[in-house]
């Protein structure tokens, strides 16, 4: 082989592999940019969804930076039952949805609490010693849409009104996995940690609302 056809062998070779590497960096890339936006996704759905604390932009955004992109586009609701996203790593843009079951985050049977919640609430009303009772559990749609008015109409602004009654469709206790006790808020909150019940105070300014651990029910009131 002549050197002439050495040389260009050698340079042709040296095109290919940068060829090749160009092709597997930018394959890397469009894989970032698919996980960037699928954790986005998947991290605003579980927000929206009844188990969440209703913030899915937030959780979008979060996880879109944790893998070094930037949200360019977010249709998450909260409360919606799906979410889209579009992330961009490196200059390359992914989209990704998730989409909610809604059944799954319902009671047993309509009008009932969630027995997982039910359980805890009987065991906890009976180691109170009259001094905590149940106000309000289970709440019919109609039911939250009087309160929802009720809000309204006291405070004039929905912004307001949201932070003590959810909208209606919204709310834990439409879904049979919120109570509300009445009596002494304070004694109950120390026997949920006495007894190792898994039950949270979600809202430090309803002390008196009760909810399933995140792992097992949902934070809206």
């Amino acid at each position: 082989m002549s050197i002439l056809s050495l040389v260009a062998t050698l340079i042709m070779l040296i095109v290919a592999g940068a060829y090749v590497t160009e092709v597997t960096e930018a394959a890397s890339v469009r894989a970032r940019a698919q996980t960037a936006a699928d954790s986005a996704a998947l991290a605003a759905a579980a927000e929206a969804a009844p188990y969440g604390d209703s913030s899915p932009y937030s959780a979008a955004l979060r996880f879109a930076r944790l893998n070094d992109g930037e949200l360019t586009d977010c249709i998450c609701h909260p409360g919606a039952l799906a979410v889209q996203v579009e992330v961009t790593v490196g200059g390359v843009t992914a989209s990704a949805r998730a989409v909610i079951d809604p059944t799954r985050f319902m009671p047993a049977a309509p009008g009932d609490l969630d027995p997982r919640l039910q359980a805890a609430v009987d065991e906890l009303l009976a180691a109170g010693g009259g001094r905590i009772w149940l106000g309000s559990g289970y709440r019919t749609p109609e039911r939250q849409v009087e309160l929802w008015e009720d809000a309204l109409a006291r405070y004039g602004d929905p912004e307001l009104a949201d932070d003590w009654v959810a909208r209606p469709g919204t709310s834990m206790h439409e879904r049979g996995l919120a109570v509300d006790l009445g009596g002494d808020a304070e004694h109950a909150w120390n026997l949920v940690h006495e007894l190792g019940l898994p039950l949270v105070r979600p809202m430090s300014w309803e002390p008196w609302h009760f909810e399933l651990t995140p792992s097992m029910g949902g934070m809206n009131r």
